[in-house]
């Protein structure tokens, strides 16, 4: 089986007609950090848009067993499935957040200020509150990369996600 440098998380539908929003940005994330030689990891690529949860779990587990890390994006919205425990989504930040992967949460169409990486992690923890007490306890207890993503930083923040990753050695 092919090896991926990291997997990315998003949301596929939201509540506000959005639907397609995240699609369309984890598709511009995957394919520049492909261009700077990532092998990242999209559902939308490796898998069939009929597939059943089910495969859909299966798929998303044994790419997560192989990855050195985790992007997860977060745009207004996206959370308010996890009121229900069985949402994929949820379940994706569960294990990315237990598990000892490095993750990054970067946030879109956000109104927040540019700020410190910790006052974001701290941000993103209160606004976890709202919707997973599980979610944030396990956001509060590990570091957490968080970024504002926005049209001026959007190819510089993932340069410095992947200076810092960088790809894996693994072929």
């Amino acid at each position: 089986s092919k090896s991926y440098d990291c997997i990315i998380f998003y949301r596929w539908y939201t509540r506000d007609g959005k639907k397609d929003r995240g699609l369309v940005m984890a598709r511009s994330v995957a394919e520049t950090l492909q261009a700077q030689g990532i092998r990242a990891w999209l559902d939308q690529q490796q898998m069939n848009r009929d597939a059943t949860r089910e495969q859909v779990l299966t798929g998303i587990h044994n790419a997560f067993q192989g990855v050195q890390y985790v992007i997860i994006l977060a745009a207004p919205g996206d959370w308010d499935r996890f009121l229900n425990e069985d949402d994929i989504h949820r379940w994706e930040w569960e294990i990315s957040l237990k598990s000892g992967k490095p993750v990054w949460v970067l946030q879109y169409e956000t109104i927040h200020p540019p700020s410190r990486s910790g006052l974001l992690q701290i941000s993103l923890v209160h606004e976890l509150l709202l919707f997973s007490n599980l979610l944030a306890d396990l956001a509060f207890k590990r570091r957490i990369e968080v970024r504002n993503l926005t049209s001026d930083n959007f190819y510089t923040t993932l340069k410095e996600i992947v200076e810092l990753e960088g790809p894996s050695t693994q072929v």
